[in-house]
């Protein structure tokens, strides 16, 4: 077992092992794996009598519950971390696992989440109006979560690193604004690329000159972050740059959760100004594909989405994010058959 391996190396290696794996990913294998003893425990096994008909049978069970594969994956990767030998190759290795993984995924096919259904250009068009303008005297709710849906769809960062920026390292420049996660910080993906890595927005119409354009300022990001800072900086009790609004907790920095809330928040809001239903498929997970999907419909090179949105290979893109660009692709394939034949 991965303790007792552990125990034939010194304290300070296995401190060094260990921190492999991100706190996270830790408490998930920990609870993973714990998941899998209570199977053992249920079933009168030891654990050191466990066979692979027994890891199979487990699996078996998680499925049974309606787990998807990936989820199914995530429990194998934890067993198979804890549950090792120096005689022993990974679990992933085995011939019967990897026959009775791809019979789960035949017999389970993955299916693709639909293409974020809300409108992009109608949050926007909301976040120039009132009651989010004039930010010197909105709502600190609204100017809150005006600032916090601005950083998130032009930054393409994850909630948990957007909670990690520091009020302190901001800096504004005429033409940009420039963010830094704190020193401590991990982000998913780990390597001298994304780690610490500046995040450089930039300004929109800086001098209005015209009702257009003081509309497009209206969503100035540089402008947001300032009011934001101006109108919080009497009660932070931290450098984290985002921080609660209301007590108890007001001015202690929020919570990954708390701030996918808020971006949430505002896609409903807007709709309800709007007088138009929200849809009902809404997570703010979802504006990473929207903004990802627009840089690449507009010519963004992959490499660079890439690198914004802290992806490690550009696979992850088109896979998962890519929505938009299948959809319009699937509607010009019918666009064209149909023009064709009324010619």
């Amino acid at each position: 077992m991965e303790d007792s391996t552990l125990a034939s190396f010194s304290p300070g290696v296995c401190r060094v092992l260990r921190a492999a794996q991100k706190l996270s990913t830790q408490r998930a294998y920990r609870y993973k794996w714990d998941k899998f003893v209570e199977f053992l425990n249920d079933k009168n096994i030891l654990l050191s009598l466990v066979s692979l008909a027994n890891i199979l049978e487990f699996l078996m069970s998680l499925s049974d519950l309606g787990l998807l594969l990936s989820s199914i994956k995530g429990y194998l990767s934890a067993i198979s971390y804890h549950y090792v030998s120096e005689n022993k190759p990974s679990l992933f290795r085995d011939p019967f696992v990897k026959r009775f993984l791809k019979g789960l995924n035949k017999l389970h096919p993955p299916c693709s989440m639909p293409a974020p259904a809300w409108s992009l250009d109608l949050v926007l068009s909301k976040l120039a109006l009132k009651p989010f303008e004039p930010m010197a005297t909105a709502d600190l709710r609204l100017v809150t979560w005006k600032t916090a849906f601005l950083v998130a769809i032009m930054s393409a960062r994850r909630a948990g690193e957007l909670c990690a920026l520091r009020a302190d390292y901001l800096r504004f420049h005429k033409d940009k604004v420039v963010l830094r996660t704190d020193i401590s910080f991990l982000p998913k993906v780990v390597s001298p690329l994304h780690t610490s890595q500046d995040i450089v927005l930039p300004t929109l119409a800086p001098n209005p000159t015209s009702e257009e354009k003081r509309r497009i300022h209206a969503l100035d990001v540089r402008r947001a972050l300032a009011f934001y800072l101006d109108r919080t900086s009497g009660s932070r009790s931290t450098n984290r740059f985002f921080v609660c609004y209301s007590d108890p907790k007001k001015g202690l920095p929020v919570s990954p959760q708390r701030f996918s809330k808020w971006i949430m928040n505002v896609i409903h809001l807007c709709y309800e100004l709007s007088g138009r239903p929200c849809p009902e498929w809404v997570r703010a997970h979802t504006t990473r594909v929207v903004e990802a999907s627009s840089a690449f419909l507009m010519g963004v090179p992959l490499e660079e989405i890439c690198k914004a949105a802290i992806w490690s290979q550009s696979l992850t893109f088109v896979r998962h994010y890519r929505l938009y660009t299948r959809v319009r692709q699937d509607a010009a394939f019918g666009r064209a058959v149909l023009l064709s034949g009324l010619h």
